[in-house]
């Protein structure tokens, strides 16, 4: 069967199911926090800008799926 990050998986027991989305709550976790520290080094003249609303934004809504994903098992 071929393995890769576009390719069908099996996902055929409990277990398994649980365990990707584990894996997939550490990668938003991950990218949440990569997030996070960026804006944290957002010069403050720089805080009201699209870019950084933006940032926050992601951040909230990563949270909100985070907190979703972690109750689903």
């Amino acid at each position: 069967m071929k393995t890769g990050p576009y390719s069908v998986a099996d996902y055929s027991t409990r277990r398994i199911r649980r365990d990707t989305v584990k894996s997939i709550l550490a990668c938003l976790t991950v990218i949440r926090d990569a997030e996070r520290k960026s804006l944290d080094n957002v010069p403050d003249n720089f805080q009201i800008s699209d870019s950084f609303v933006s940032g926050e934004d992601a951040i909230d809504m990563l949270d909100e799926i985070i907190d979703l994903l972690a109750e689903v098992y």
